[in-house]
C-alpha cells in the first residue's frame, strides 16, 4: 500500500523545475522512497549574499514535513527547524547578507513523519519547531555530522543511514495508510464520511488518526490533497482549462476552483504558473501579485 501512494502521489513546490547553486533535490534509497520524498538544500558548501532558502520566494502547501539544517561556516552555528504540515502559502524572507551558509533538509510525506518520531504531531499544524522536540537528539546526532561533509549527495547518504537507524514500523497505522489511500486514489474527492464507511471507522477514531499522525484534520487532508493534485495538473500542461479542472476534481464550478486555489497558492493559476517557470529570485513574487 504505502509503495502504491509514492506511485500515485509525488508533491510538488511552487518552483518544482528549479535546480540552482542554491538548490538541489536528491532521491532517497529505494529502502526510504515510501517515506521520504526527498533531500534537498544547497549543492554543497557556497557563498551566499541575500538568497531565499528552500522554494526562493514562496512555498505552498505540499502535503509534506520538512526538517531543515541550516549552517553558517563563518560563524560555525548550526540551527535547525521542524516544518509541520502547513495548510498556507506565505513568501520566504531573503537571508540576511552572510558567506558560506549552507542547508540541508529531509522531506517527509506528511503521514510518514511520525514513523520517525518519538512523539505524535496533535496541534502542530501550520507550525515551526524546534527538531529535537519531535525527533529526539537529531541536532546532535545527524545534524552536527552534516555540514562535515561537502556535498548534498555526502549528506544525504549520512541522512539514510541515520533515518533507517530510528524508522519505527510500529507505529504503522493500517486503517490511516487505507483512508490516506483512499482520498489520493480519489483526488480528494471522497467525503470524511465516504472515507469511514468504505474503512469501517467512526469518524471519531479517524479525526484521532490524523491528528496524532498527521497532526490536521481528515477534511484538512483532504483539501491540500485536491489542492495539491489540481497545481500538479496544472503545471504539466500548457492551457489552463478552469471547466475542465474543475469537473475533473469536483469543484462546484470554475469560481470555486479560482477561489479556492487562490487561498492555499496565494495568487491566481496563471500567475502560479509564470511565477513556476521563472520566479526563482525573491523579489519576482511581487511582479505577480
Amino acid at each position: 500500500m504505502q509503495k502504491d501512494l509514492t506511485r500515485l502521489y509525488f508533491p510538488i513546490t511552487a518552483t518544482p523545475f528549479e535546480r540552482s547553486a542554491y538548490y538541489a533535490e536528491r532521491r532517497p534509497c529505494d529502502a526510504l522512497r515510501p517515506y521520504i520524498r526527498c533531500f534537498w538544500g544547497t549543492p554543497g558548501q557556497v557563498l551566499s549574499r541575500g538568497h531565499s532558502d528552500g522554494n526562493h520566494g514562496i512555498v505552498i502547501p505540499d502535503t509534506c514535513m520538512d526538517i531543515i539544517f541550516d549552517f553558517d561556516c563563518k560563524s560555525g552555528n548550526l540551527t535547525g527547524s521542524f516544518c509541520a504540515i502547513d495548510e498556507n502559502s506565505y513568501q520566504t524572507a531573503a537571508k540576511k547578507e552572510q558567506s558560506f551558509c549552507s542547508t540541508f533538509a529531509i522531506r517527509f510525506y506528511s503521514w510518514t513523519a511520525a514513523l520517525f518520531s518519538r512523539s505524535d504531531f496533535k496541534g502542530s499544524k501550520n507550525g515551526v519547531f524546534e527538531p529535537d522536540g519531535y525527533f529526539g537528539g537529531i541536532m546532535n546526532e545527524l545534524g552536527a555530522r552534516l555540514f562535515e561533509m561537502d556535498s548534498l549527495e555526502e549528506r544525504a547518504e549520512a541522512a539514510e543511514a541515520y533515518l533507517l537507524k530510528i524508522l519505527d514500523l510500529k507505529r504503522f497505522d493500517i486503517n490511516l495508510m487505507n483512508s490516506i489511500y483512499d482520498v489520493i486514489y480519489s483526488k480528494g474527492r471522497m467525503t470524511v464520511g465516504d472515507i469511514c464507511s468504505k474503512n469501517v471507522l467512526s469518524e471519531r477514531r479517524l479525526e484521532r488518526l490524523f491528528a496524532e499522525n498527521i497532526g490536521v484534520s481528515p477534511k484538512t487532508f483532504i483539501t491540500l490533497v485536491r489542492y495539491q493534485l489540481l497545481w500538479q495538473d496544472i503545471c504539466s500542461n500548457d492551457r489552463f482549462d478552469a471547466l475542465n479542472l474543475a469537473y475533473k476534481y469536483g469543484y462546484f464550478d470554475q469560481s470555486h476552483l479560482l477561489n479556492d486555489f487562490k487561498k492555499h497558492h496565494g495568487m491566481t493559476p496563471a500567475q502560479a504558473l509564470k511565477f513556476s517557470r521563472d520566479g526563482f529570485l525573491q523579489d519576482r513574487i511581487l511582479e505577480v501579485k
